[in-house]
C-alpha cells in the first residue's frame, strides 16, 4: 500500500461534487491501494449509522476552501473503546489519513485521526501514523467483554466477532480472494464486471442489500421469538427477516422477493433455516451474480457456554456454482450491545 500526497487531494477537489450522506460499500467506493494524509477543519460530526462521518474543511491550490465528507466505521464499533463524539469539536484542526475515492467525487474513508490535542484515532486500523498516544483498538473484531448464559438461547442481540474477515474463510463481498467452483458463464460475467458503473448499489445509496449477502453485515443482530416465527433483526438498512416455524405457512410463497422465504426448524440447539426465492441478484460486490434458482441453508449453532453463535452458510445455485459452496462466520455475546437504527440518508 503506497501514501500518496496531498496534491493528488487538490486536483480531485477541483473537479467533483459534494456528496449526500448514503451507505459505500468501502471496498468498491474507495481505493484501498492508497493512504492520504491532509489536515483541516472540523466543520460537522454526524454520530449515527451507517457510518461516522465528518465534514472537514481544507484549502485548495488557490486558497479557496473545500468542503469533504469524510467517513469511517460504524457507532458500535468505536463506543465499545472509548471513541465518543466529544473528542471532535466543531473548529477544530485534525490530521485525516485513509483511502481516496475512486470516481471524482468528494468522499474519503478515515483509517486514522489525529486530534488537536495530540493523541491519534485509531478507526479503521490497529496501526498508529503519528504517534504512540492512542485511542481506540482500529480492530472490526468485537472488543467488548463478551458474556456467557446458555439459559437465553439465541433470543438475544449477537455482536460480530471479525471471523468474516479471516483469509480462509473471506465471507461473501470478499468472496473474489476464494476459489469458487464457478460456471463458466458466471466466470465470463465477473471478468467483464465494472463495480464503478453507475446504478452499482455498492457505490452508495440505501437500497437495502438481499440474501445471502445481508448475512455478512458487520454490525449486531437480534433473534426475537415470536411464537410461530423467529424474527431475525439486523442493524444495516434496519433489516428484518422472518422466519417461518413448520407450524406456520407463508402466503405468496412464490413470489420472490430480496431477502426471499425462509423456514426454520431446530436440531438440538442449532437453528437451521432453508431459504429460497431470491430476487436479490448480487452474490458479492465483485460481479458474481446469483440467479432466482438460489437456494441457501443456513445452520446458527449456540455454543455450550451461551456466549458464541457459530453460523454455516450452504449456498447453491446452478447458473453460478457447479457444486454447492459452504461459508463461515461467528458471533459473540456482548451483554449491553444493541442493534442501533441505520439513519441511512439517500444521495
Amino acid at each position: 500500500m503506497k501514501t500518496v500526497t496531498l496534491a493528488f487531494l487538490s486536483v480531485l477537489s477541483s473537479a467533483c461534487p459534494l456528496e449526500a450522506l448514503a451507505h459505500h460499500s468501502a471496498r468498491v467506493a474507495y481505493d484501498m491501494d492508497r493512504v492520504i494524509e491532509f489536515q483541516g477543519t472540523i466543520t460537522v460530526v454526524t454520530w449515527q449509522n451507517p457510518h461516522v462521518r465528518f465534514g472537514i474543511r481544507t484549502l485548495d491550490a488557490e486558497g479557496e476552501p473545500v468542503d469533504w465528507n469524510v467517513e469511517s466505521i460504524p457507532v458500535t464499533r468505536l463506543a465499545r473503546v472509548g471513541i465518543t463524539p466529544e473528542l471532535f469539536n466543531i473548529g477544530d484542526t485534525i490530521t485525516v489519513a485513509g483511502f481516496p475515492p475512486r470516481r471524482p467525487v468528494r468522499d474519503f474513508y478515515a483509517i486514522n485521526l489525529l486530534l488537536q490535542d495530540g493523541r491519534e484515532v485509531l478507526l479503521d486500523t490497529p496501526e498508529p501514523r503519528w504517534t504512540n498516544n492512542t485511542i481506540g483498538t482500529g480492530r472490526d473484531e468485537t472488543p467488548g467483554t463478551a458474556g456467557a448464559d446458555p439459559a437465553l438461547g439465541i433470543f438475544r442481540v449477537w455482536s460480530t466477532d471479525g471471523s468474516f474477515l479471516a483469509t480462509e474463510t473471506r465471507f461473501l463481498t470478499e468472496g473474489g480472494d476464494l476459489a469458487y467452483p464457478l460456471t463458466d458463464r458466471a466466470r465470463a460475467a465477473q471478468a467483464v464486471h465494472d463495480p464503478l458503473t453507475p446504478g452499482n448499489p455498492f457505490l452508495g445509496g440505501c437500497t437495502p442489500k438481499g440474501m445471502p449477502l445481508i448475512m455478512q453485515q458487520p454490525n449486531p443482530i437480534e433473534f426475537v421469538d415470536k411464537g410461530d416465527w423467529i424474527e431475525l433483526r439486523m442493524e444495516e438498512y434496519d433489516t428484518v427477516r422472518e422466519i417461518s416455524l413448520p407450524e406456520r405457512v407463508l402466503q405468496e410463497r412464490q413470489v420472490p422477493t430480496l431477502l426471499g422465504h425462509s423456514f426454520g426448524h431446530w436440531e438440538g440447539n442449532t437453528l437451521v433455516v432453508e431459504t429460497g426465492g431470491i430476487s436479490w441478484p448480487y452474490f458479492d460486490q465483485w460481479g458474481l451474480m446469483q440467479s432466482e434458482a438460489m437456494q441457501t441453508v443456513e445452520r446458527f449453532t449456540l455454543d455450550a457456554a451461551g456466549s458464541k453463535l457459530d453460523y454455516e452458510l450452504i449456498v447453491t445455485d446452478p447458473a453460478l456454482f457447479t457444486e454447492p459452496v459452504t461459508l463461515t462466520k461467528s458471533w459473540r455475546w456482548i451483554p449491553g450491545d444493541q442493534v442501533l437504527p441505520f439513519n441511512c440518508i439517500e444521495e
